[in-house]
C-alpha cells in the first residue's frame, strides 16, 4: 500500500480536503488525523500497523486522538475509494500542476445535481474532461432533448467512451433511448501525422514529422500522442460494451474506426442535434467541421474539446466559424473547450 500518483491535499474555504486528480468528484474533507494517517502511509507503514503507529505515544502528538482499528480500516477504504492510496499504482492520467485547482474549484455546486454526480462517478477513468467539461456536456445533451432539436450524437474522438457513456447516462435519465450515437475513432490510438499548425497553444507550431510525438509540448509530451496512461488504445467492442451495460440500446450505438478523413462523411448520419469534437488536431478538426457542421440542426450544441489548449483544433475551429453566415458565440468550458449552439437559418 502506498500514496498514489496524482493524489494531493489542498485548503477549500479554510478546509483540508483529500483526492487524486483523476477522480475531481471524490474530495474528502480531511482532518489532522487523516494528514498523519496519510504520513504513515507514505513512510510505508503496513496497514495493519496503522493503528498502533498513530497512537499519541508512538507520535508524540497528544492533540491528535488516537484512532481505533475500525476507524483506521474505514478510513483506508474512503482512501482507497478516492485513489489517495492503492496497491498497484499507476500514472496519473492528469497533470497535477493543472488539475488540482480545477478539481477544488469546479464541483461543489454540482454535488447539487444528484444524477449528473452518479453518471459522472460512472465514467472515472474513461475521459479526462474536467468536471466543469463533463457538467457541460451534461446539460447539452439535457439541452437537445428538452429543445426537442432532431438528430443524432456525434462524437470524433472517443479514447475510452467515457464522454459518450455520459452522454447515454443524460438520455436514460431524461427517458430517451432512441438517439442514434455516433462515435468515430481509431480505437487503437494511432494518430495521423502532425501538421505544421499542430501543437500547443501558445508555442512554436510543430513541425511535420514521422508520425506522433514529432512536436514536444511544453511539459516534455509529444502533442501527437500523450504519454502515460492515454497510450492505451481501446477497441470499438469494448467502448460499444461500455455504453450498452448502462443500458443504451445497442442497435443505436455506432462505432466507426479510423480517420475521420476516410470515414466521413460517407459514414455519417443526414442530422445532427449535438456534435463533439475531440481529435486535437488543425487537419482532422477542419474536416470535421466542415463535413459535419452543415448536419447540425438549429439549436444544435456544438464542443471543441481542446479549443484554447491545442493550436491545431483552436485554428480549424476559428478559420471554419470566420467563413460562416451566421457567427456564433464561442462560450469557455473551463481552461480548454468551447460550446456553442448553431444559430436558427435566416
Amino acid at each position: 500500500m502506498r500514496l498514489n500518483d496524482g493524489a494531493f491535499v489542498a485548503a477549500r474555504d479554510g478546509r483540508l480536503v483529500v483526492g487524486h486528480v483523476d477522480r475531481p468528484f471524490e474530495l474528502w474533507q480531511a482532518d489532522a488525523g487523516v494528514l498523519v494517517l496519510l504520513a504513515e502511509i507514505a513512510r510505508g507503514t503496513p496497514a495493519g500497523e496503522l493503528a498502533r503507529a498513530l497512537a499519541p505515544e508512538a507520535t508524540g502528538r497528544a492533540e491528535v486522538s488516537a484512532p481505533g482499528a475500525a476507524a483506521v480500516s474505514a478510513a483506508l477504504a474512503r482512501l482507497r475509494q478516492a485513489h489517495v492510496v492503492t496497491d498497484a499504482p499507476r500514472p496519473a492520467l492528469r497533470d497535477a500542476n493543472i488539475e488540482i485547482a480545477r478539481a477544488v474549484s469546479a464541483t461543489p455546486d454540482l454535488h447539487a445535481d444528484a444524477e449528473f454526480m452518479r453518471a459522472a462517478r460512472a465514467c472515472e477513468d474513461l475521459t479526462l474532461t474536467s468536471a466543469a467539461a463533463r457538467y457541460a456536456l451534461w446539460t447539452a445533451v439535457r439541452h437537445i432533448v428538452s429543445a426537442q432539436v432532431p438528430g443524432a450524437v456525434v462524437e470524433c474522438g472517443v479514447w475510452r467512451g467515457g464522454s459518450m457513456l455520459l452522454t447515454a447516462l443524460a438520455l436514460k435519465d431524461m427517458g430517451v433511448t432512441d438517439r442514434d450515437l455516433y462515435l468515430y475513432d481509431t480505437f487503437g490510438w494511432d494518430w495521423d501525422k502532425p501538421g505544421e499548425h499542430d501543437g500547443f497553444a501558445g508555442t512554436a507550431p510543430a513541425q511535420p514529422g514521422p508520425g506522433p510525438g514529432s512536436c514536444p509540448a511544453p511539459d516534455g509530451e509529444p502533442c501527437g500522442q500523450p504519454a502515460g496512461g492515454m497510450t492505451d488504445g481501446v477497441s470499438a467492442a469494448e467502448v460499444h460494451r461500455r455504453i450498452t451495460a448502462a443500458g443504451y440500446p445497442a442497435g443505436r450505438i455506432h462505432c466507426v474506426p479510423g480517420l475521420v478523413q476516410d470515414t466521413l462523411p460517407d459514414r455519417a448520419p443526414a442530422t445532427i442535434a449535438l456534435l463533439r469534437l475531440d481529435t486535437d488536431q488543425y487537419d482532422s478538426t477542419r474536416h470535421e467541421l466542415r463535413e459535419l457542421y452543415p448536419r447540425v440542426a438549429p439549436g444544435g450544441v456544438v464542443l471543441v474539446d481542446d479549443y484554447g489548449k491545442l493550436s491545431g483544433a483552436t485554428r480549424a475551429t476559428d478559420e471554419y466559424l470566420a467563413g460562416l453566415d451566421r457567427p456564433v458565440l464561442l462560450h469557455r468550458i473551463d481552461t480548454q473547450g468551447r460550446i456553442f449552439v448553431k444559430p436558427a437559418e435566416r
